[in-house]
């Protein structure tokens, strides 16, 4: 839970006790502010697994790929998962760089991208 967005229990209690109806209001106001960011990471989601499809298929290059990434994700309002995303996308657009530049091999652009996935993947947990 981010602390700043913590409710002393006692002033939950008194709420739910002396005022069910502002409990409501609170807890629905609470639940709306979160809900946009959700959907834009969801849509940010979708749209990243269609992308990387087409980079696994040769349709778009891995670089372009995490190049929109990049500006997609920076387009979304700020969470600590758009920062975790973030520092990922940066990682693997080097990545795929040196793999188009022929810095690296398929198999280790391949290898490396698994791993920051992984990496990403745990943190987002």
């Amino acid at each position: 839970m981010n602390p700043r967005f913590r409710i002393p229990a006692d002033i939950l209690r008194s709420l739910f006790t002396a005022r069910p109806w502002a409990a409501l209001a609170l807890l629905g106001g609470l639940a709306g502010c979160s809900s946009p960011r959700d959907g834009a990471l969801e849509e940010f989601s979708r749209w990243h697994d269609n992308a990387r499809a087409q980079a696994q298929a040769g349709a778009l290059s891995w670089s372009e790929l995490y190049k929109q990434s990049f500006d997609r994700l920076t387009a979304l309002p700020p969470s600590l998962q758009q920062d975790t995303r973030l520092e990922n996308t940066v990682l693997l657009l080097s990545m795929a760089r040196k793999f188009e530049a022929n810095e690296i091999s398929a198999q280790q652009f391949a290898a490396e991208r698994s791993d920051i996935e992984s990496q990403l993947q745990a943190r987002l947990r």
